[in-house]
């Protein structure tokens, strides 16, 4: 019984010496147990093993094996052309991703010119309204003085038509009573007559005076009273011609200050319709500016997801590829190993089945 035993144990020795060491398929045998390594090369062991036990024909496994193959081929062949299509789609939404980014950029540059200009006429104008109302306001102070002057100057004027007349008219009593005296009257009645007279004719008191001159005097005196009455009367002539250019000339600084006025409320005017016109302007590139903005940002964002995605196809392609070129490796070298090495083969791959 020992003796067996041992020689189970050298047969069983020598078996899988000849198996892994001296075995003339130990090359074929390395390589198959090579692809049990990869789950594609197991399954296709597997799968020809079960046909081989189930005795199917060599041109079933090789049939099985090509269409594998092709199948395979073809997957890679429909991946090149989504790859294409993919990498086509991808040059073209970026493309449109990159052109939006520049349009939004331009259009924040331009929309920031822009700005700063009307933001720039808009302080401007606001100086040159604030400028036309201090000038009107300047103009209305100086109408006011005028008028004001003019009518000073007016009642001024009719205060001396009516003082000057009776000062004439004063110096006209007095001529008359003067050329009634007789000349170089006696001091001592005269001196009398002022004290019954006393102040309460100033008149009477100087034409009694007057009577104590000599008759040159007397003349004299008279000569001056008729100068001193021709120049009051030709100062009212004057005064009335100096109060009627006064007029004119108040009248022309009022058309004057009106003119004025009116060019500069047009001014005006004018500043503030391009005034309004530079805010609706400013806030209209302002919003263009934000819109552009948000349009920059969204299609910013777009890009980066575009090139995420772009990017994970490209991974998955090349992940896709490489995993297909290795199946297709396994495939052809078990065609091979089958076509060229098929004793070796099938000792495998019964010993698998076993």
């Amino acid at each position: 019984m020992k003796a067996l035993l041992i020689l189970g144990l050298v047969i069983f020795t020598q078996a899988v010496f000849v198996k892994h060491a001296s075995e003339p398929h130990a090359a074929v045998f390395a390589q198959l147990e090579a692809l049990e390594d990869h789950p594609l090369g197991k399954k296709i062991l597997d799968t020809i093993a079960l046909q081989m036990k189930n005795k199917s024909p060599l041109s079933d496994i090789a049939k099985m094996l090509q269409d594998l193959r092709e199948n395979l081929v073809l997957q890679q062949q429909d991946a090149e052309l989504v790859h294409v299509a993919q990498e086509a789609d991808c040059e073209a939404e970026i493309y449109g991703y990159n052109r939006r980014i520049d349009f939004a950029s331009n259009e924040i540059t331009e929309a920031t010119i822009d700005i700063n200009k009307y933001t720039a006429d808009i302080e401007l104008l606001e100086t040159d309204i604030a400028n036309k109302e201090q000038q009107l306001q300047i103009l209305a102070n100086q109408e006011e003085q005028l008028r004001q002057k003019r009518a000073e100057d007016h009642a001024s004027f009719e205060e001396r038509q009516v003082t000057t007349p009776k000062v004439v008219e004063a110096l006209d009593v007095i001529a008359a009573k003067l050329s009634a005296i007789q000349p170089e009257a006696d001091a001592e009645a005269v001196l009398a007559e002022l004290e019954r007279v006393g102040g309460n004719n100033p008149i009477l008191a100087l034409v009694q005076l007057a009577s104590t001159f000599s008759a040159e005097k007397l003349q004299n005196v008279q000569d001056k009273i008729a100068e001193l009455r021709a120049s009051l009367e030709q100062s009212i002539i004057d005064d009335q011609e100096e109060e009627v250019q006064a007029q004119l000339n108040f009248e022309a600084q009022i058309v004057e200050i009106n003119e004025q006025r009116a060019a500069l409320q047009s001014e005006k005017a004018d500043s503030e319709t391009k005034l309004g016109q530079a805010q609706v302007q400013l806030a209209a590139a302002k919003k263009r500016k934000y819109d552009a903005g948000r349009e920059l940002d969204s299609a910013t964002r777009g890009k980066v997801a575009k090139e995420a995605e772009c990017e994970a196809w490209r991974t998955q392609y090349a992940r896709d590829t490489e995993q297909r070129t290795v199946e297709i490796g396994i495939i052809r070298q078990v065609e091979q190993i089958l076509a060229t090495k098929l004793e070796g083969a099938s000792s495998y791959i019964k010993g698998r089945i076993n």
